[in-house]
């Protein structure tokens, strides 16, 4: 098992069946999981995922997490 941190911004926060606050809440996961595999356990879209970053570097769905990583998935932003 590993432990990462999820980081939800704006309307992601809002619709997922866990609510991480913009701090983040840990999460502890199988190792190997991918972004692909946090996401389904939050019921995210990938299609709503408009950027992923693991460690304040982009990533994309199939980057393998690890122990102690901070993953932000960030919505496309809108407004006006």
């Amino acid at each position: 098992m590993i432990r990462v941190t999820v980081k939800l911004s704006g309307p992601l926060r809002k619709q997922c069946k866990s609510t991480p606050s913009s701090k983040g809440e840990e999460a502890e996961l199988k190792t190997g999981y991918t972004v692909a595999d946090l996401m389904a356990q939050y019921d995210i879209a990938p299609r709503k995922a408009h950027m992923i970053m693991v460690n304040r570097r982009k990533a994309d769905l199939t980057t393998t997490l690890r122990d102690g990583d901070e993953v932000r998935i960030l919505p496309l932003a809108a407004g006006g």
